[in-house]
């Protein structure tokens, strides 16, 4: 691993450098601070050792231009300098230096920490190879996801097609054949429902969730989305009840924040007893749209809510209803809230409910 070494003493920098070179490690000096960052910039430089004071660019600005790159090579920085106030200190740690030694330097010292920065650095290397890694094994497995889930779609849409048919036909149907094909109808839109949400995962983790802003009303869409959902919940007894005050109309996806408002919806309503309320409200908070969905659910317990916006996450907590439940819907509208730079929030306790919203921003 190359070590930098820059500081305007030739003395210094002469003495550092046959020290540095005679323990085995490979070094490159400098001597102020633009030569530091043209050296840098074309050598994979793993430790930088770098005096405060020096002419043109001080050792704290190279500091921070070396932090502002946009490089996953880190750079482990330690700062030489005679300074040894606390404030000093404090502005070097905020420029992104990771160690002090005083001037003039202890070289047994400055072994140990560059070794000891060594550590870190093949660490942070390790660590970033093993995430590209894993970047390209998620990459392959959204490919998958995608082209399974496409394949899939058209049989099982067919089938249900052909099976709603049926029961929808003119054809005399005994009992039995009745419940059969009722049961591969319920069955087939629950398969369609998970290879959508399949689908949508696979562009959103793919990067190609390309969002088509349109002006438009939040409160009417909710409320046309509402009606939607009214028979669901007459059919669990559940009530319910809005608040929505009037907003401005602004810019976001209509097709996939409606898939955000469905998927809230109808988690509510599949984990809500029969016989209970869920209260919908929509206000604007400065320049920010909240939508919130509260239940009197069972409430996630607190050893499971960090899951809950992970894919395929089945917790604790069943649907009421005999519902099903891909467990993707809240992965999925977390991910469209964050594409709109909005965020979703939650709060749930045992017992009570859950409170579910999102926040978008309307500029």
């Amino acid at each position: 691993m190359k070590v930098l070494v820059a500081d305007d003493d030739v003395t210094t920098r002469e003495m550092l450098s046959r020290y540095l070179t005679k323990q085995g490690i490979p070094v490159i000096t400098a001597a102020d601070g633009e030569g530091a960052l043209g050296i840098i910039e074309s050598e994979p430089i793993g430790i930088a050792v770098i005096d405060w004071i020096m002419p043109g660019l001080s050792g704290i600005e190279i500091c921070r231009r070396i932090r502002a790159r946009e490089t996953p090579n880190y750079i482990y920085l330690i700062m030489l300098t005679s300074r040894e106030s606390t404030d000093d200190m404090l502005s070097g740690f905020d420029a992104g230096i990771d160690e002090y030694l005083p001037k003039p330097t202890d070289l047994k010292e400055l072994l140990a920490r560059i070794k000891a920065g060594m550590r870190i650095v093949n660490l942070e290397r390790s660590l970033m190879a093993k995430q590209q890694k894993l970047f390209e094994l998620v990459q392959i497995k959204n490919k998958f996801i995608g082209i399974a889930a496409h394949d899939l779609r058209n049989p099982a849409i067919s089938i249900r097609g052909f099976s709603e048919l049926l029961l929808r036909g003119k054809e005399k149907l005994s009992d039995e054949q009745r419940e059969f094909i009722s049961i591969i109808h319920s069955t087939s839109n629950n398969m369609l429902e998970l290879l959508n949400d399949l689908l949508d995962l696979s562009q959103i983790e793919s990067g190609k969730l390309d969002l088509k802003k349109q002006p438009g009303s939040l409160k009417k869409m909710l409320e046309e989305r509402l009606r939607l959902y009214r028979l669901q919940a007459d059919n669990k007894r559940i009530t319910i009840h809005t608040d929505l005050s009037e907003i401005e109309p602004f810019a976001f996806d209509h097709r996939r924040i409606g898939q955000a408002l469905d998927n809230l919806i109808s988690n509510g309503l599949k984990f809500s007893p029969p016989g209970t309320n869920i209260y919908l409200t929509l206000r604007t908070d400065d320049t920010t749209a909240v939508f919130s969905i509260q239940d009197q659910g069972p409430g996630i317990p607190p050893e499971e809510q960090g899951l809950l916006f992970n894919e395929f996450q089945r917790l604790s907590i069943r649907p009421t209803g005999s519902e099903s439940s891909t467990g993707l819907g809240l992965a999925i509208t977390k991910r469209i809230i964050d594409a709109h730079g909005g965020r979703v929030t939650f709060e749930s306790h045992v017992g009570i409910g859950s409170i579910f919203s999102f926040h978008l921003p309307m500029a």
